[in-house]
C-alpha cells in the first residue's frame, strides 16, 4: 500500500507541477506556497478528479500566488481580486476569513468579469475546448462559493450595451477587465466582431484611452507564452521517443493544455502527432527566466510518465543535449533541480502519514 500511495502522490504532484511551472516565469518563487495549498490533496491523491474538473481546482490553488498566465483575467486575479488569499491587511493577523466588504468587492468584480467574458465569447460564438477551460479556470480563481459563482454569471447572451457598471470600481480593475477581454479575444485569432466587442467594453468602462496599449501588452505576453511552450514541446519531442508512445502523448497533451495559448495549441498538437524530428530554433529574444521555464516544463512532462531509474537517467542526458542544441543549455541545471526538489519533497511529505514514520 505504501508503494501504491507514493505512486499516486507522484502522479498527481507531477501533473500539478506542469501547471504550476506554466503559470509564471517566476515559478521557482511560488512552488512551495503552491505545494502547501495542494498538500492535503497529496494525502489522498485518488480523490482528485483528472478530467475537466481538475482545472478549476488547480486554478484556485494558484490564484493567490501565481494566476496562470495563459488564463483570461489572470491579471485581474493577480491584482488581488480573489478571496483565495484570505483576509487582507490588519484583519489577516486575527483571521483568515475575508471581511464582508472584501467579499462584496470580489463578487462585484467577478460578476463584471463573467459578463465581459460572455460578451467576447458571444461575439465569436465559437469557443474551443481550450478557451472554455480557460474561462472556467478564471471564474474559479475568484474563490467564490458555487452559489456565488452561479449568481455572478449572466442569465443569457450579452452585448457591450448590456454591460452595467454597478458600484465604485477602481481604475486598475477597469483596466484589467479590458485586458482580460483582449486576452480572450486574441488568444485564438482576433475576429472583427470580437474587436468591436472589446472596444465597446472599454468604452463602457471609461478606459478607451488605454485600450490599444492593453492590446499590445496582451499580444506580447501571448507571443512570449507561445514561444516558450513551443520550445518546451520541441524539447520533449526530441527526447520522448525513448518512452512508450501512449505515455508521452498523454503527458504532452497535458503540457499543451497547461501552457499553450489556444492559437498555438492545435499547431503544437499537430507537431506531436506528426512525430518527425524536432525543429530546434535558437530562442532569440527569450529571456533566461522563460528558457528556464521551458526546460523545467519539458523535464516535468518527461518525469510525469514515471520512467524507471535507468530510463530517467537517459532522459536527463538526452534533454541536456537537446536543450544545448536549442540554445538553453545553461538553464538545464537550474530547471531540473527545481523539478526534482519539488517532486522528491512531495513524495516524502505525503508518504510519512501513510507509513506511520515520525
Amino acid at each position: 500500500m505504501e508503494t501504491e500511495h507514493a505512486a499516486g502522490v507522484f502522479a498527481l504532484a507531477s501533473r500539478d507541477l506542469v501547471v504550476a511551472i506554466a503559470a509564471s516565469a517566476s515559478f521557482p518563487s511560488h512552488l512551495e506556497a503552491f505545494a502547501r495549498r495542494r498538500g492535503a490533496l497529496y494525502l489522498r491523491p485518488s480523490e482528485v478528479p483528472l478530467d475537466d474538473a481538475y482545472w478549476p481546482g488547480i486554478a484556485q490553488a494558484l490564484a493567490a500566488i501565481a494566476p496562470p498566465e495563459v488564463m483570461p483575467m489572470h491579471s485581474l486575479i493577480d491584482a488581488g481580486v480573489t478571496l483565495e488569499g484570505g483576509a487582507r491587511g490588519l484583519r489577516g493577523f486575527f483571521t483568515t476569513t475575508p471581511s464582508d466588504k472584501e467579499r462584496r468587492r470580489v463578487q462585484r468584480s467577478a460578476a463584471l468579469a463573467a459578463r465581459v467574458l460572455e460578451i467576447v465569447a458571444g461575439a465569436d460564438d465559437e469557443l474551443s475546448p481550450d478557451e472554455r477551460r480557460g474561462i472556467a479556470m478564471a471564474m474559479a480563481s475568484f474563490g467564490l462559493s458555487a452559489e456565488e459563482l452561479t449568481a455572478a454569471r449572466p442569465a443569457g447572451r450579452m452585448t457591450p450595451n448590456d454591460l452595467e457598471i454597478f458600484g465604485e470600481l477602481e481604475q486598475r480593475v477597469r483596466r484589467e477587465l479590458v485586458r482580460g477581454a483582449w486576452h480572450l479575444a486574441l488568444q485564438n485569432g482576433l475576429k472583427p466582431a470580437e474587436e468591436l466587442a472589446v472596444r465597446g467594453i472599454a468604452a463602457k468602462l471609461d478606459v478607451s484611452d488605454v485600450a490599444d496599449a492593453l492590446r499590445a501588452e496582451v499580444e506580447r505576453r501571448l507571443a512570449e507564452l507561445g514561444d516558450m511552450t513551443s520550445l518546451a514541446v520541441e524539447l520533449v519531442r526530441g527526447v520522448a521517443r525513448a518512452l512508450p508512445e501512449a505515455r508521452w502523448t498523454t503527458a504532452q497533451e497535458h503540457l499543451v493544455r497547461a501552457a499553450a495559448p489556444p492559437a498555438r495549441a492545435n499547431g503544437l498538437r499537430a507537431a506531436i502527432a506528426l512525430g518527425d524530428a524536432p525543429a530546434f530554433e535558437k530562442p532569440v529574444g527569450m529571456d533566461k527566466a522563460r528558457r528556464v521555464q521551458a526546460v523545467a516544463l519539458a523535464w516535468a512532462t518527461l518525469v510525469s510518465t514515471d520512467p524507471s531509474f535507468s530510463l530517467a537517467l537517459r532522459l536527463r542526458g538526452d534533454l541536456t543535449a537537446a536543450a544545448s542544441e536549442a540554445g538553453a543549455g545553461y538553464e538545464v541545471a537550474e530547471a531540473l533541480d527545481e523539478v526534482d526538489r519539488f517532486l522528491h519533497q512531495r513524495v516524502r511529505e505525503a508518504s510519512v502519514p501513510a507509513s506511520g514514520s515520525p
